[in-house]
């Protein structure tokens, strides 16, 4: 019988799609290599295995893209460390990687918001888009937390709604848009900062990037 990681490596070799590692490639994303397997694909296989920290471990030492995306699907949120945490997130290098762990694995952590709120403050794009994007899926879930914890987010929400970084300003208006929808209560706050850092940035470079959040708040 073969073991977890041989049936895993298996799967990504039976559907490779080499028209659409070609795209992956063509769109910019840094990656050893890629078999083009969906990572819907690689996630009904995970849910159909189980969390397994074991063989997330041994799938994360294997340098491609569908072994990195399996190892967000088998980490075991129960168990996981925090020192695997950090460098999970530490060793993701494009939008996918983040994307894909923030859904599967790092908003699902019992710290997810303190490992959000720690993540924002770093100067590296990836690590400030996983803050965001975790913030943002907490949202979703109706686990964000409480009013003093947006006014603890607030100082990386004004330096980062005008950053030039457009991973890093798609993610700011993705946490804060979902702020604003799912917590009403939250919302007058977010909606008055958001109209303060309009009001400081007039006349600048930024005032049209400020104004397109203030639009986007109306809306929520």
């Amino acid at each position: 019988m073969a073991s977890p990681l041989a049936s895993a490596l298996n799967f990504i070799r039976h559907h490779q799609d080499g028209e659409i590692a070609e795209k992956i490639r063509n769109s910019g994303m840094e990656y050893n290599m890629n078999y083009g397997v969906s990572s819907l694909l690689l996630s009904n296989y995970a849910k159909s295995v189980g969390r397994n920290q074991e063989l997330a471990d041994a799938l994360w030492k294997e340098n491609f893209r569908e072994a990195k995306l399996m190892t967000f699907m088998f980490a075991d949120y129960q168990i996981i460390s925090d020192e695997t945490i950090q460098t999970y997130v530490s060793n993701c290098v494009n939008n996918e990687m983040v994307e894909i762990a923030v859904i599967h694995i790092f908003s699902l952590l019992p710290n997810a918001l303190p490992n959000a709120k720690k993540w924002l403050s770093d100067s590296r794009r990836y690590v400030k888009m996983a803050g965001y994007l975790t913030i943002a899926r907490l949202a979703m879930k109706q686990s964000f937390g409480t009013e003093t914890d947006l006014q603890e987010i607030f100082p990386s929400y004004e330096r980062d709604v005008i950053s030039t970084d457009f991973f890093v300003y798609q993610s700011v208006q993705k946490a804060f848009q979902e702020l604003a929808f799912r917590r009403q209560d939250l919302k007058p706050l977010i909606v008055e900062k958001t109209k303060y850092i309009c009001e400081q940035n007039k006349g600048t470079d930024f005032e049209l990037q400020t104004k397109e959040m203030c639009q986007i708040l109306e809306y929520c």
